[in-house]
């Protein structure tokens, strides 16, 4: 089961969300693609070079190592170029387009991290903050304690805590409304991993803090505070934070998961809100991400905080992971982005530090996670793509 961004391959937590989904298919009016389709008109350069003939191969060979469909953006410099193969939905047979709309799933931590990192440099409030300062009583029992865990460490991901979505009950019930409290609450029931700082684990959880403190520091929405600091001033207009609501606000690409099939409007962003439910673009998640690690959007002190990075290996994913943003290495140099998986969709984003290389890589099929072939080809796909 994705961990809205990381690959977790527990069967009962699969099994749970499968049969679920089962009985919300039979009882389920199916939510409509679209009311109206983009514009009839191919991303075709006027001159392809070798690099966009390099990733158009390494999309079709992803389609035919068994994703359904794949959208693969490249910038250089001031270039930006489309790759898509297969389908965007099946029952259809409608193709992939780079504008269709999907879950950017723990993309999303980039974007509440610098939502945060915002609200320190205008002093409303401190990384040395505690979560009980914020949020009192609220991390308490089995061990935990927010007193002692930090803002910083909740999005450095070394506050100990457990994610929550490791329990089989958060998809359950795939459609249901879930309350950040609730799942904080889940999270809760499970000692600490370790002692705040002392060591790193994924967690979910965290980041759900962090979108609570959000609103309390600024008593508004974390939607409001999305819109109003990114998604409007980079004019990110196919970008939004749904929050509950199961359906798609405009045409989208239908997410497919292991034997059960398209389960794009069957499962609450609830269950992920500030870890991991924005619904994007790749087009819109490029240019949230160059304006991020170009210090477009954070002040100098800031983006010191957010590239202050640690290695890792999670889950077989290594990196270095900063403050809701990993560098990766790769054979030309070093990226920036974070990747993010949620039940149909999986995506991964690279940008340099100057953002003239840019590549975001998405598909739409959950069971690739446990491919070995699949990840291989994924891997030097990516490569290519911001490399080539």
């Amino acid at each position: 089961m994705p961990r809205f961004g990381r690959s977790a391959r527990r069967s009962a937590r699969r099994a749970a969300l499968a049969g679920a989904l089962a009985a919300a298919a039979a009882t389920t009016v199916a939510v409509p693609a679209a009311q109206a389709a983009p514009r009839d008109r191919p991303d075709r350069p006027d001159r392809p070079d070798r690099h966009h003939r390099t990733v158009e191969a390494w999309a079709d060979r992803l389609v035919a190592d068994g994703a359904p469909g794949v959208t693969i953006m490249t910038r250089r410099g001031p270039h930006v170029r489309h790759a898509t193969a297969g389908v965007s939905d099946k029952a259809t047979g409608r193709p992939m387009d780079h504008r269709l709309l999907f879950r950017i799933a723990s993309v999303t931590k980039s974007f509440t991290s610098t939502v945060v990192l915002q609200l320190a440099a205008e002093r409303r409030l401190s990384l040395d903050d505690t979560v009980e300062e914020w949020l009192p009583g609220l991390v308490r029992g089995n061990g935990n304690d927010g007193s002692k865990i930090t803002v910083r460490q909740l999005l450095a991901q070394t506050s100990g805590l457990h994610d929550y979505t490791s329990d089989p009950r958060v998809f359950a019930e795939p459609g249901r409304a879930w309350t950040p409290e609730e799942l904080v609450g889940i999270a809760m029931e499970t000692p600490p991993h370790h002692a705040p700082g002392t060591g790193w684990n994924y967690a979910n959880t965290n980041y759900i803090l962090a979108g609570m403190i959000i609103e309390r520091a600024t008593g508004n929405s974390v939607g409001r505070e999305y819109e109003n600091r990114i998604f409007r001033p980079l004019r990110l207009r196919h970008t939004s934070y749904p929050e509950t609501s199961t359906a798609f606000p405009g045409p989208y690409v239908h997410g497919y998961y292991f034997d059960f099939g398209d389960v794009s409007t069957l499962v609450s962003p609830s269950s992920a809100r500030t870890s991991g439910g924005i619904v994007s673009t790749v087009d819109d998640v490029a240019r949230f991400h160059r304006a991020l690690f170009t210090g477009r959007l954070l002040p100098r002190p800031q983006m010191r905080e957010l590239t202050n990075v640690r290695p890792v290996n999670d889950d077989g994913i290594v990196e270095d992971y900063g403050l809701g943003v990993a560098r990766i290495r790769f054979s030309c140099g070093a990226a920036w982005g974070h990747d993010g998986g949620f039940p149909g969709y999986r995506t991964w984003t690279y940008t340099s530090a100057d953002g003239d290389r840019q590549a975001v890589l998405t598909y739409n099929e959950s069971a690739l996670e446990d491919d070995a072939a699949f990840r291989a080809d994924l891997a030097k796909a990516a490569d290519a793509a911001f490399c080539a």
